[in-house]
């Protein structure tokens, strides 16, 4: 049987040595642990004393050793502070009213970042509110000494929570390319809620803030922020464009005879697509198509959408914005309806529009946190506990483990 010493050497928990151990049934080891350290100090005001006031006994789950599940029976004492009265004394070991060591804690929390909480429950035999239980505390931990200082780019975008209609608002650092909140909801209470806890000093530093042409988000966005620069998603803005062709598209369709319907049967794909995405074998298809005769108001259209998008590529802003305003008027000159309603829509919305062509700042970032949101959710079979699926994105999208790491 190997000697107390070796065994706590082996175990290393500070300020506490093994006086005496057990195992069981080949499947779990008990440890009897006693204190090590020289004075109690008393956890309110940390005054060291010579002697503790009583001691009750804990057993708290440890990491495994060698296939054996761990068990440890640690001494929880007390003192008498002629400050704070009788208080308990902090052993280092385990959180107050905890089942398990620290330790076993960020061993859980390490296993959920590649498991489900239900697969770290299997692994380890701890109950699934305690593993989940486990990891929100570290995150929160985290999330408590994050940096938000220096923020001065920010982007803006919504998740589909759940079917009808349901969102989730994420707010991202563009700079560090992380998310640093998340609301339930799309409407400008949720944004609102956003700046009462970035507080009043952090917004003012705000220089540029990307939006997906949301009105809820932008009326809240020039009220807290004025001087910042509001930029449109350009994908966001050629969106509906895409969708302005296939209106024409339908609308042809219903115009043409039966025989001439074939024609564009199987076509919204072709006409949607980025031309550089297409095969060489869909592009001859697209070219025969925008050819005939009765699909001229169709090539037109389409050429301008492709020359939007080019436009929308240009580097120098004095050029992109001569190109949109040409772009609109060759707009006006077609009389393509379902094309004068989105130049309507431009006009209307022109200052974050042009204000794109000068940052070059885009939501492309929240839209891939996006796809991470849907993973986490597809991971759990969906979240019935709103908060823990808040820590669950912000522990995935904001970097936490990365920049503590950085600190220590």
């Amino acid at each position: 049987m190997p000697h107390s010493h070796t065994i706590t050497s082996f175990v290393g928990l500070q300020k506490h040595r093994v006086v005496r151990w057990k195992r069981h049934h080949k499947s779990w080891i008990e440890l009897w642990l006693a204190y090590d350290g020289a004075t109690y100090r008393c956890s309110g005001c940390g005054q060291g004393f010579r002697r503790y006031y009583d001691r009750l006994w804990m057993r708290l789950r440890d990491l495994d050793i060698s296939r054996h599940r761990v068990y440890v029976w640690v001494p929880r004492y007390r003192v008498r502070c002629p400050q704070c009265g009788v208080r308990r004394v902090d052993s280092g070991v385990a959180r107050r009213r905890a089942r398990c060591t620290r330790r076993f804690e960020r061993w859980l929390f390490r296993l959920t970042n590649g498991m489900t909480v239900k697969e770290v429950s299997n692994l380890t035999g701890v109950d699934w509110e305690a593993v989940k239980g486990a990891e929100s505390r570290y995150i929160l931990g985290l999330l408590r000494k994050r940096d938000l200082t220096g923020i001065t780019d920010l982007g803006i975008d919504e998740v589909s929570e759940k079917k009808g209609h349901r969102y989730l608002t994420l707010v991202t650092d563009t700079v560090k390319r992380r998310v640093v909140w998340v609301g339930r909801g799309r409407d400008r209470a949720v944004l609102r809620t956003f700046f009462r806890w970035f507080g009043k000093q952090r917004t003012r530093r705000i220089r540029c803030v990307v939006i997906d042409m949301h009105d809820p988000y932008e009326l809240e966005i020039r009220e807290r922020c004025p001087r910042a620069a509001l930029i449109y998603d350009h994908f966001h803005v050629i969106k509906p464009l895409s969708m302005a062709i296939d209106d024409i598209r339908r609308r042809l369709q219903r115009e043409l005879p039966p025989a001439g319907r074939l024609y564009l049967k199987g076509s919204r794909y072709l006409l949607l697509r980025n031309r550089e995405n297409l095969t060489a074998k869909q592009r001859i298809r697209l070219q025969d198509l925008l050819r005939l005769p009765a699909n001229e108001t169709l090539n037109a259209a389409y050429i301008l959408k492709e020359d939007l998008r080019v436009a929308f590529r240009r580097q120098d802003p004095k050029r992109a914005r001569a190109e949109l305003r040409d772009w609109k008027r060759r707009v006006r000159e077609s009389k393509i309806p379902e094309l004068l309603k989105y130049v309507e829509m431009l006009d209307r919305r022109r200052f974050g529009i042009l204000n794109f062509f000068k940052h070059r700042k885009t939501n492309g970032l929240s839209e891939g946190f996006n796809n991470v949101v849907k993973t986490i959710k597809k991971d759990a079979y969906g979240f019935h506990d709103w908060e823990y699926f808040r820590l669950k994105i912000l522990r995935k999208c904001g970097r936490l483990e990365e920049a503590s790491s950085q600190r220590d």
